[in-house]
């Protein structure tokens, strides 16, 4: 049967977000708020009657065994002097969270539910869907806006690590996926291939095609679950806020104006991974979860045709009049590229047989306790409170919910193994070379070698060629279905799908990334120069004349031409950069902290007034609570959460900030192009960023009011790699040493920037930096900027092989006589001793887990010499 909105509304509303502060009356505040969503005739009975059994589901897999409140309430946790104790779900930093008093906030917390559903009065019938979508995506922001706090009220004040936000998120979740009456699954969903689609690039533009071509697929794949059950279905990845769901939103959920716009970045940043998971009716014998799982599947190639029919169509609109059959081979490349594999897993109830199973299955024990000591911990406390404390439901069920999670990843892993195989089409030749981008298929076009060269080189041409919007056809190009489909998507499909214009799409060029900083000096808008004269290309910037290669752009206008010679001149800013940097960043061990491998110990979750009760009650208790606290859905949400957080609320601003160019940001993952004197600046404050507990986006507002975003705390890691690059080397290239500096940063340790520098020369050079040296690294390439000689860098990079035979002391004795002895002002903007102090640092750097990250200085020295050298290299930003 359907889901009920209006129930799937009651189910939100259960809890009210202030209940932290006065539990007992909680309940009526609580029908106060479903009285003004859906009506007066609402009753505080009525809301307990529909919201409980997905209550009781929601907290059985995130309660943490406690006791009563006790009679006299000796055991309960209450606000203290207008604050309330919380910790941060990821990191265990404890906060104190300053309150208003509470009827300020039951009336702030009507108001704002009132501002969410703001229209609806102009609505003859507004349907409870409409209702339910927009309390849920409206709510917590108004409500945040006003009373910042709200935004981390806890659900549980006795283990205040998960907000009521999470907790009615997972309320509604169940609420929806009991609609079948067979139970309650869970769905897995992964999208591939993902590198290989978006490496295969030439152009910024063909960069940004692919990534936003797979957010949107994610997107879709995920629709039929949001259209069932509403976006709360969603364990991964957080849709609240997201650029492409607020879109749906006011289009096809018919919010209208009720649904935030977003900007024109927002819905140009694909911000969506490739995978998901989703808690969905079993149904009976899982008939309703295998049905919405292929519906998924079924929506993602629905949704990978439809843009590419839109992009032939639009190319046949070009080419039809004087080819034809071009596109013979188009629905055989088209159909066999993407593929979708999902997951299935009833989610089991409390019990001795699904314990057993799982520690087969997961471990192959015999028993929980065997298979999952730390969890097996956490039960134990529960077996540890006097029968005279212990409340009348069950509290044994710790790691069931993050074990059964496990499962359906691992069974979701196993089906992406069997590999998707192209259907064959043997004998339908003759066959046309293969496509310059994706080489394992076949050009479109006619099929014989001469016709097929004729075709493409036509396609070419800079006048009269193929164009749509300024998208164009490059020379010794030559294109599949799944090429065209990518390079053309953004004119022929996504500017109606986002909302956006031609204008919009366009993206800097190469030459542009690198010269960005320069521009800026030089008060030279390539946007503005793009409006005023139609066209801008980053190769004017180095051209001896004007329209000295008209075959790869058009003549540079006469009035930009004399500013880029004024500035080039050395006496102004000099030659503009031919560098740039890819910086691509990744999040360390995310499996491990969606399976609890990387949770706070229980002891730093538990209120200390509990802590205490249960070392008291059982002295074992001391070294239980040492084990990691159990996963729940609301720690799967709060993970969700920061990561949708960093890529929506911190990641944008920090690269535009610094002259970037944002590729995508999928949550812990990223990429994007900057010039080379921002590059590692910009990657430090990401990496920074990342690592903070709560991030305050807008500095300026008073700081009682100024918005929070939770993100990932400081035991979380990131890891990255950033690869040096000429404007002119071939993109693809580069993309693969920029994940090969990324993958040498993980091998290494994590917590680290892999960089490499492509030197045209072709010396290529590499080191891992740890995030903790970036900041010296930082300063010297300042330094180097500031007219510090690099030199004596050189001298030191080639006896690299003989100081690696001396003790610590003597390198650092002959680094200090080599910056005495370079020409002034080197020694005063790179001092000798601070530099040997650096390295002495750098020899001392750890792990995450603490171990040293070099055996000796001898280890240390040639990754050190080698930063050093690329300090020098990023401050030049050119050849020598």
């Amino acid at each position: 049967m359907p889901v009920s909105w209006t129930d799937l509304l009651l189910a939100y509303l259960h809890d009210p977000p202030d209940k932290a502060l006065d539990i007992r009356g909680h309940e009526k505040r609580a029908a106060d708020l479903a009285r003004i969503a859906l009506g007066d005739d609402v009753t505080k009975e009525g809301v307990k009657r529909v919201a409980g059994a997905a209550d009781t589901l929601a907290s059985i897999v995130e309660r943490f065994p406690m006791p009563t409140a006790g009679g006299d309430g000796e055991r309960a946790v209450s606000p203290e002097n207008q604050t309330l104790h919380i910790v941060h779900p990821l990191s265990a930093t404890q906060r104190t969270l300053e309150l208003p008093p509470l009827g300020a906030l039951t009336t702030a917390q009507q108001n704002a539910l009132r501002d969410a559903m703001d229209g609806f009065s102009d609505d003859h019938d507004p349907t409870a869907r409409k209702r339910w979508l927009a309390v849920w995506r409206n709510w917590p922001e108004k409500l945040a806006e006003v009373q910042p706090c709200t935004a981390f009220l806890p659900a549980d004040t006795r283990t205040p690590d998960h907000t009521i936000w999470h907790h009615l998120d997972t309320v509604a979740a169940f609420e929806a996926a009991r609609s079948e009456g067979g139970g309650i699954a869970l769905l897995a969903f992964a999208l591939g291939p993902v590198q290989r689609f978006i490496e295969a690039a030439r152009s910024v533009r063909d960069l940004w095609s692919g990534s936003m071509i797979l957010s949107w697929l994610a997107f879709q794949s995920l629709l039929p679950v949001v259209e069932q059950l509403g976006p709360t279905a969603l364990l991964y990845p957080a849709l609240r806020g997201n650029p492409l769901l607020d879109l749906w939103l006011a289009q096809d959920a018919q919010l209208g104006a009720r649904a935030p716009q977003p900007t024109t970045r927002q819905k140009m940043t694909p911000s969506l991974p490739h995978r998901f998971l989703a808690l969905v009716p079993w149904g009976k014998n899982g008939a309703a979860a295998h049905e919405l799982a292929e519906r998924c599947r079924q929506a993602c190639a629905k949704a990978w045709r439809e843009l590419a029919e839109s992009v032939r169509a639009r190319l046949k609109q070009e080419l039809d009049g004087q080819w034809t059959d071009w596109d013979a081979r188009w629905n055989h490349q088209i159909a066999d590229y993407f593929s979708a594999a999902t997951a299935v897993l009833p989610l089991s109830g409390i019990g001795d047989e699904i314990d057993r199973q799982l520690a087969d299955l997961l471990a192959g024990k015999d028993t929980f306790a065997d298979a999952f000591p730390a969890a097996e911990h956490v039960r134990a406390m529960a077996r540890s409170i006097p029968r005279s404390d212990r409340p009348n439901y069950a509290q044994e069920q710790a790691g069931q919910w993050q074990y059964q999670i496990e499962l359906v990843q691992r069974s979701l892993a196993a089906a992406r193994t069997v590999r998707h195989i192209p259907s064959s089409t043997a004998g339908e030749g003759p066959w046309p070379p293969k496509c310059t981008l994706f080489g394992s298929f076949e050009q479109m076009g006619p099929a014989q070698l001469s016709a097929s060269s004729d075709f493409w080189n036509n396609l070419a041409q800079p006048n009269g060629g193929l164009s749509l919007d300024g998208v164009r056809i490059r020379a010794g190009e030559a294109l599949c279905a799944v090429a065209l489909a990518k390079r053309f998507s953004g004119p022929a499909f996504f500017v109606k799908q986002l909302g956006v214009t031609p204008q919009d799409l366009r993206f800097p060029d190469t030459w542009t990334v690198a010269a960005a900083v320069w521009l800026e000096k030089a008060n030279i808008r390539p946007d503005q120069v793009r409006r005023e004269y139609g066209e801008w290309n980053g190769r004017w910037l180095h051209w001896s004349k004007p329209d000295q290669d008209l075959e790869t752009a058009g003549p540079c206008p006469e009035d930009v031409w004399r500013r880029i010679q004024h500035y080039s001149r050395k006496e102004q800013l000099g030659p503009p950069p031919t560098y740039y940097a890819i910086l691509k960043l990744d999040g360390d061990d995310l499996g491990g902290w969606l399976r609890g491998e990387q949770s706070p110990q229980a002891r730093e979750v538990i209120h200390p007034k509990l802590v205490a009760y249960f070392e008291e009650v059982d002295a074992q208790n001391a070294e239980r609570l040492k084990a990691r606290r159990p996963v729940g859905p609301a720690l799967h949400a709060a993970i969700s959460t920061a990561l949708a957080n960093f890529a929506l609320h911190v990641a944008p601003p920090v690269i535009e900030a610094h002259s970037g160019t944002l590729i995508y940001a999928g949550g812990d993952d990223l990429l994007a192009l900057l010039p080379v004197e921002k590059a590692l600046p910009c990657a430090a404050q990401l990496a920074q960023a990342y690592r903070q507990n709560w991030y305050a986006t807008d500095q300026n507002r008073r700081e009682a009011n100024r918005r929070e975003w939770l993100l990932m705390g400081k035991r979380a890691t990131i890891s990255g790699g950033m690869v040096v690059v000429h404007a002119k080397d071939d993109l693809r290239l580069a993309l693969q040493d920029a994940r090969a500096a990324e993958h040498q940063a993980k091998a290494t340790g994590k917590d680290a920037l892999g960089m490499t520098v492509r030197r045209r020369s072709g010396e290529h050079t590499s080191a891992v930096c740890p995030w903790p040296f970036a900041e010296s690294v930082i300063g010297w390439t300042d330094g180097f900027r500031r007219g510090a000689s690099d030199r004596w860098v050189y001298r030191l990079y080639g006896m690299r092989g003989t100081l690696a035979g001396l003790p610590a002391k003597a390198i650092q004795a002959e680094f200090q006589r080599q910056l005495r002895r370079a020409e002034a002002p080197t020694p005063d903007l790179i001092p000798p001793k601070d530099f040997a102090e650096a390295f002495d640092a750098f020899q001392a750097l750890k792990l995450p887990n603490g171990v040293r990250r070099f055996s000796d200085a001898r280890a240390a020295l040639e990754p050190f010499l080698t930063l050093c050298h690329t300090a020098a290299f990023l401050a030049r930003g050119r050849d020598v």
